[in-house]
């Protein structure tokens, strides 16, 4: 007689057991599914970054490109004179001058015509002046990523200051 009295008072406890074990499943695969969403968050916001640097950077390079042809950034044209009428496949700039990708360069002139950073008893010493520049290159995003890149450029003029 003791037999069936076992069988009665186990039958809810199968039941019981099992709903422990879909709870603690559920338990894991929302946390994994939380992990998972914060990493895939992280991961685009490096990439978002890493795009704004390399355009940013783009745009350096593009106003660096300009140096010694006829529209020399470095002798005061503006980025919109020198770029203007290439069409975005031979702009240095390419795709990122307009848009929601846009990058705004500016060549600055610092400091005009100064000593060039030279031994002094070098032969050239009195010949050369250098033209310093700041290169200032702004990749925006909204609400993604920001990026701005600030170059220093030093220029050799030869005999502009002599006497």
């Amino acid at each position: 007689m003791s037999a069936p009295n076992i069988q009665v008072r186990q039958q809810g406890m199968a039941l019981v057991v099992s709903l422990l074990f879909l709870l603690i499943l559920t338990v894991i695969s929302v946390v994994a599914a939380t992990n998972s969403r914060s990493a895939l968050k992280m991961s685009l916001n490096v990439q978002d970054g890493l795009e704004s640097f390399q355009a940013a950077e783009a745009g350096v390079y593009a106003a660096l490109a300009t140096a010694g042809t006829p529209t020399d950034l470095f002798l005061g044209f503006s980025t919109e004179d020198v770029f203007g009428d290439l069409s975005d496949e031979e702009s240095p700039l390419g795709l990122l001058g307009t848009g929601a990708d846009s990058v705004t360069t500016d060549v600055l002139l610092t400091v005009d015509a100064t000593a060039c950073p030279r031994r002094e008893n070098g032969s050239s010493v009195g010949l050369f002046d250098c033209d310093y520049y700041r290169i200032e290159s702004e990749h925006d995003v909204a609400q993604r990523a920001r990026t701005r890149i600030n170059v220093g450029v030093v220029k050799t003029i030869i005999g502009k200051n002599v006497r």
